[in-house]
């Protein structure tokens, strides 16, 4: 799932698409970050389901550039 996430520079408040909300995505949220990226993690998510799930997103990824081979772990 591809979402846009807008954040206002000036108030720093984010906006999340209604859909993420109706999913859990409410309250006070872990998120890992790096340089590049943001990952929003659900809060009923095990660090597990967060592996797992990052990997799905990395398919989709590969997809998306038109990769036809899909890896996925080690």
């Amino acid at each position: 799932m591809k979402r846009k996430i807008r954040i206002n520079p000036k108030t720093h408040l984010a906006y999340i698409p209604e859909e993420l909300i109706d999913e859990g995505f409410v309250g006070d949220l872990d998120a890992y970050a790096n340089a590049k990226t943001v990952t929003i993690v659900h809060p009923e998510a095990s660090l597990e389901d967060v592996e797992r799930s990052l990997g799905i997103v990395l398919q989709d990824i590969r997809l998306r550039m038109g990769k036809r081979e899909v890896k996925v772990g080690n």
